[in-house]
């Protein structure tokens, strides 16, 4: 199966197969889409409980707009709304919350372990095809449930507990199988790669309530943390493989998160050389506003912003609620083909008359409302980032009370 399945369903129509997911990924309870300017029209995912749907697009503007929504409980309330058009999906345009459907084929099971070679105040990373567990002394008999892939690679690091990690034992390539127990990993065996100890130059470094940063080694077949704490002074330290035990395809991750009351940002560089590379730091956006343009009780947000790079991915977020537990939270983005997505407004749309939809999840009337408008961009072609590559996330930040 490709990513999208281009097919002639009818005449001048497109049929296309793609995910789409909440912003915490709860399992979807009802979604619906729009082919061009028409009505919204509920569909069901290609299996119950899925993220994964097929659409026929018919409408000759090529434009598509598609809202999931879920809740857990009456407490939480999560909404996606996606603009994208038919060449986005028929190209795989990754989006914050909507992506081609994956190839990759997964089986469910439980994978164990035993970590040795421990000291009591270390602890171990355990990642097993980029999925990570903390594995504490004395590290027998760990195991994890979950959906694996058919191979992966295990990465595993070690050093003491909240500081950089000092050595990492790497197994490449191997073939996952549900029930199966990972050979020992012994850390103080001739195993076990001393790590090497690097840092990252930063520029234009913020002014901000909260700052963090993390650094991973990035594999063909997984990924694993070598640092990641709250960042201070203008540098990101961080341990690195020695060179003989790098292969040509591994890439180091640098991601640099920063928030104030004026917004946020999230800069993510790639790079393969441990030594000598510099980030530079975004800086927060301004000039979006947020506005109701709904009739009397009816919250229809409408965020306008201004243009900014070509080839942006813009969104706007909305939440309503005391705390993270018992909020509502709206996301929308829209790719920069479909119209107005390189520049101009975006608004909430009404769903209140399409069958199946819960009046609990619209945003309610006279609520304070936290927004943040901004946009997103990357410098590698395709989903796959590549040495000299970057992932830069910025947003402005308000309340209204609509």
């Amino acid at each position: 199966m490709s990513n999208e399945s281009p097919g002639a369903a009818s005449a001048g129509g497109v049929t296309v197969r793609r995910v789409f997911r909440t912003p915490n990924n709860l399992p979807d309870q009802w979604a619906a889409y729009q082919d061009g300017a028409g009505p919204w029209i509920p569909i069901q995912p290609l299996e119950k409980g899925g993220q994964e749907y097929e659409l026929v697009l018919e409408d000759p503007s090529k434009q598509l707009g598609f809202v999931v929504a879920a809740n857990l409980g009456l407490g939480h309330v999560e909404v996606s709304v996606t603009s994208l058009t038919v060449d986005d999906c028929l190209n795989g345009l990754d989006l914050d919350l909507s992506g081609p459907s994956s190839n990759v084929r997964t089986q469910h099971g439980t994978i164990g372990w035993s970590v040795a070679g421990l000291a009591n105040d270390e602890h171990a990373m355990v990642s097993i095809a980029g999925q990570s567990f903390e594995t504490l002394p004395p590290g027998l008999g760990c195991a994890a449930d979950a959906d694996w892939p058919q191979t992966g690679d295990l990465l595993v690091t070690a050093g003491p507990l909240h500081e950089l990690p000092t050595r990492m034992v790497i197994r490449r390539n191997l073939r996952l199988v549900p029930d199966m127990t990972i050979p020992l990993i012994d850390l103080s065996s001739a195993e076990a790669v001393p790590l090497q100890a690097g840092q990252v130059t930063l520029t234009n470094t913020p002014i901000a309530d909260y700052i963090y940063a993390g650094v991973s080694l990035i594999t063909a077949g997984g990924n694993v943390l070598m640092n990641q704490g709250i960042a201070s002074g203008a540098t990101v330290p961080f341990m690195s493989l020695p060179s003989s035990k790098q292969a040509p395809g591994d890439l180091y991750e640098v991601e640099y998160q920063y928030e104030s009351a004026a917004g946020a940002a999230n800069v993510a560089s790639y790079f393969q050389s441990p030594t000598g590379h510099q980030l530079v730091l975004p800086s927060l956006p301004s000039g979006a506003t947020v506005s109701n343009s709904g009739g009397p009780g009816d919250v229809r947000l409408t965020a306008e912003w201004p243009v900014t790079e070509p080839g942006s991915i813009r969104f706007a977020n909305y939440t309503q609620g005391p705390d993270a537990i018992n909020d509502k939270w709206w996301h929308l983005d829209i790719s920069p083909d479909y119209a107005s997505g390189d520049g101009g407004t975006m608004t909430v749309p009404d769903l209140r008359n399409v069958a199946g939809w819960n009046s609990l999840w619209d945003l309610a009337v006279g609520t304070l409302t936290s927004w943040q408008v901004g946009s997103s961009q990357s410098s590698h072609a395709g989903s796959a980032p590549q040495d000299g590559t970057s992932e830069t996330w910025t947003a402005q930040s308000g309340t209204l009370t609509p």
